[in-house]
């Protein structure tokens, strides 16, 4: 046996022993360390002081090669590209065949898009942050002057992770510049890089952090401390990403001195101890420092960045994968997937074919046995048992800087293969997962984690949304980049004799292919329940009258199929391929020519990824690549019975419903209240902020007996007509009279007398009024009382012959259009006790929602 065989049996088998080398205490989530750091130090002392107990198998080849292979060399660290040249001494064939990223630079979102409209919103909340705010730590810890006040949050000058989010500007500013040319942008992110270049400076070793070099003392001596290798990668990356998309030169010197200084202190580390000494104290989060040191040789070249790169790669977690074995289970997984992206540009940058199989095993187990119907994984920060996430579902599911990582490991895999299995998972991590995050158009409101429970809400999870100047969680950082490099992921080029271009999204979009000598012009038309195409329209300019000969070839998605499916190019239909496969055309692409697409969406229901048969009836209902959430406090029962198709259990709500919607308002004292569904009681209640519970109890839909009038104008030509009342989160439920006359929201009656009303012009006599008789009880009218209070219990209150001013303003509303609306995606799903109103997960703010279901016969 060889001794390089010996290496790698240790490197990789040895290691997959050594579990718990890395960082799988349930101390080890986010959340709970910036409760630990900001609070009790001897607690933090106390709870962490086993935490590096279990040594790493490294030290079983580490101990072998300082005295039986280095002999008098006292450079420990060159054990690294030593061990590199035993295993391969011929060095690996870089590969050459990757599909190409386009610059940021190149496309434009069209301002139609639901992207577009991220984007902006972001860009709002990167223009309102304060440069000295930012680098407010940075100044302090290089002892200069601090004008302005911290940030707070983990942004807060006694948090260990402080400067994290200051990384993640730098990229996303720049990621934001590249995507819109935005000079205030700018003009803001430069002066942000010229002010930490002034920090490192005036430290003058080349270190440059918001936090003292004492965090890496105590970090060295495994002593407790958070992570401060996480804050340094997002720096690094920052800073490169400045470098790459803004071509600041500056940025680029100041990251090659951060790493020079961490090159040696690293290098101090393991000549005073060991290399495993090294890998004790790489037991906590070091962010993704392998990924952005590749990254960096990748440009400079320079060898010892390949060399720390390597040192930042763990072996003992990436062993596991090596063998291929699915041992996930209790990891923190963002602690975790950014070191597959590290190994992935280790393939890239070495060529070394075993980095290929980690990342491609890795992204299979994930996606087969940790993932969500979101396309997202982890539940409270972890990884539980494979193919046991029922148990798992809650209000602290998918912690949202993982999608972000691993969007960039499909994407990774994506560029390797042309498999459309990684681009599908990228449509729907983006489009479920990422785009679910903010709160609507409101810039610095997201959240930290994506709950996927019953009857959970983004507003009500452990952390809520978060605010503008003082959260700055580890995902505001992921967050704001991923709304900032919206367009990255559409278009990918094939360089050769004949250009390729693959379009892998299908987003309203522009992009300036310069090697097709074309600027391509993507439109979509906006998707719809009611009419279940995504259709997409490409059309070309040109400087000159015909291009490049080039291939063009577009996903066929596996949501989709073949019947319904049409594609042509200036009117001549082109045969389609199968769902899974591209869509390939080849021309020299010229200004008049125009390429269509028409798929059909899919709805279906997906499995929980759970082999436990008890739970195969928890399913998510998904149209396209929208994953459906229902307006849910917690129910969740949906009966099949004799429905032979899901189409026959779920309808979509047509476009006319929404002209239909209506909310009653009534003055009293100086409030305004509203007619509210209050557990399936009609009551008044104080009137509602938008977006939550309570507006879509106050909205209710008008539903004319006579059908023939339904699909009316507007509101004043319902007056006199009459009603039904439906409420907006009960489909297929009326408002009708209960007992003692009190209103109350129940299936449709057998007699529908007791659900219909006479809308009439206001008892009040005022012309903006309208009062509610009871068609089967003439004179009887819905009432609040006079005087009442939030909660009051309408009731039908019949009138004497003489009516006084109190009864009449008691039986008077305003009837204005609804506060909630139907999204263009909205479905009725038949519920075994109730139905269900299903929209896209993405376009819910507060509301309560249950994504799966529990669908049986």
């Amino acid at each position: 046996m060889n001794f390089g065989f010996v290496l790698f049996f240790f490197f990789c088998f040895g290691l997959a022993l050594g579990k718990q080398c890395t960082n799988q205490s349930p101390y080890d989530s986010h959340a709970f360390r910036y409760e630990l750091t900001s609070t009790n130090k001897t607690w933090k002392e106390e709870v962490l002081s086993h935490f590096h107990l279990t040594p790493t198998d490294d030290s079983a080849w580490s101990s072998l090669i300082p005295s039986k292979i280095l002999g008098d060399q006292k450079d420990e660290v060159s054990w690294a590209l030593l061990y590199r040249k035993i295993k391969n001494p011929g060095g690996f064939d870089l590969p050459g065949n990757f599909l190409k990223e386009v610059s940021l630079h190149d496309v434009w979102l069209d301002q139609s898009s639901v992207l577009w409209r991220a984007q902006q919103t972001n860009l709002e909340y990167l223009l309102m942050l304060d440069v000295d705010s930012l680098v407010w730590s940075f100044r302090k810890t290089a002892s200069l002057p601090t004008p302005g006040k911290a940030y707070g949050g983990w942004e807060n000058p006694i948090s260990e992770l402080r400067g994290h989010f200051v990384g993640h500007y730098l990229s996303a500013s720049a990621q934001m510049w590249a995507s819109t040319h935005n000079a205030t942008i700018k003009e803001k992110m430069s002066t942000v890089v010229f002010s930490l270049s002034e920090c490192q400076n005036k430290i003058g070793t080349g270190y440059l952090s918001a936090f003292p070099t004492e965090l890496f003392d105590s970090f060295e001596a495994l002593k407790p401390v958070w992570a401060p290798y996480y804050t340094i990668h997002k720096i690094l990356a920052g800073l490169l990403d400045q470098y790459v998309l803004a071509d600041n030169a500056q940025a680029l010197k100041m990251a090659t001195w951060m790493v020079e200084y961490f090159y040696n202190r690293v290098q101090k580390v393991i000549t005073m101890y060991s290399v495993e000494r090294h890998w004790y104290s790489l037991n906590e989060e070091t962010g993704g420092m392998n990924d952005v040191l590749y990254r960096l040789h990748s440009i400079t070249h320079d060898p010892k960045h390949l060399l720390l790169a390597h040192l930042f790669d763990k072996p003992c977690f990436l062993g596991f994968l090596a063998l291929q074995a699915d041992y996930l289970s209790h990891f923190h997984a963002n602690t975790h997937i950014p070191i597959v992206i590290g190994s992935q540009m280790r393939y890239e940058v070495t060529g070394d074919p075993l980095y290929k199989l980690i990342g491609t095993f890795f992204m299979d187990i994930v996606n087969a046995s940790h993932s969500y119907a979101t396309g997202g994984t982890s539940a409270r920060e972890f990884w539980w048992d494979p193919k046991r996430l029922a148990d798992t579902l809650g209000s602290e599911n998918e912690e949202t800087c993982t999608t972000y990582n691993m969007l960039k490991v499909s994407r990774h895999l994506f560029r390797w293969t042309k498999e459309i299995a990684y681009a599908d998972y990228y449509e729907r991590a983006l489009t479920n997962g990422v785009l679910s995050i903010q709160r609507g158009t409101e810039p610095g409101v997201m959240i930290y984690m994506l709950p996927l429970g019953r009857g959970v809400s983004k507003a009500r999870s452990t952390h809520g949304w978060g605010t503008k100047f003082n959260s700055f969680w580890c995902c505001y950082g992921t967050g704001i980049e991923s709304f900032s490099k919206l367009g990255d992921s559409i278009y990918f080029e094939e360089e050769g004799n004949v250009p390729g271009l693959y379009i892998i999204q299908y987003i309203s979009s522009s992009f300036d292919w310069k090697s097709g000598h074309v600027v391509l012009n993507q439109k979509v038309d906006p998707i719809v329940s009611w009419d279940p195409y995504l259709r997409m329209t490409l059309t070309f300019s040109s400087k000159q009258e015909v291009g490049q000969l080039s291939s063009l070839n577009l996903r066929m998605p596996v949501w989709t199929y073949s019947n319904g499916a049409q594609a042509s190019l200036n009117g001549q239909n082109l045969p389609l391929p199968p769902p899974g496969n591209f869509l390939s055309a080849t021309e020299r692409w010229s200004y008049n020519d125009k390429l269509t697409i028409q798929l059909p969406l899919s709805l279906r229901t997906e499995a929980i990824q759970d082999d436990r048969p008890e739970y195969a009836s928890i399913q998510a209902i998904l149209f396209g690549p929208h994953l459906l959430a229902g307006h849910t406090s917690g129910e969740w029962d949906i009966k099949t019975g004799t429905a032979r198709s899901l189409s026959a259990l779920i309808s979509p709500i047509p476009p006319s419903f929404n002209a239909q919607l209506v909310t009653f308002t009534q003055e009293s004292g100086n409030s305004t209240f509203v007619m509210s569904n209050s557990n399936q009681s009609i009551t008044m209640e104080e009137f509602p902020v938008s977006c939550t519970d309570a507006a879509l109890h106050a909205t209710f839909r008008l539903i004319l007996k006579d059908a023939s009038l339904s699909n009316f104008s507007s509101l004043n030509n319902v007056i006199g007509k009459s009603v039904m009342l439906e409420p907006f989160d009960f489909p297929g439920m009326l408002v009708q009279q209960g007992k003692e006359d009190e209103l109350v929201v129940s299936e449709s009656p057998k007699e529908m007398g007791s659900s219909g009303f006479r809308l009439v012009a206001g008892l009040d006599k005022r012309n903006e009024t309208v009062s509610l008789e009871a068609e089967n009880r003439k004179g009887c009218f819905v009432s609040s009382g006079v005087n009442f209070e939030p909660g009051a219990s309408l009731k039908l209150l019949c009138s004497t012959e003489s009516l006084d001013a109190g009864f009449n303003r008691a039986a008077s509303f305003m009837m204005e259009i609804g506060i909630s609306e139907y999204h263009p995606i909205s479905f009725v799903a038949k519920g075994a006790r109730r139905n269900f109103l299903l929209a896209p997960l993405l376009s819910f703010r507060d509301e309560a929602y249950t994504v799966y279901f529990n669908i049986q016969d």
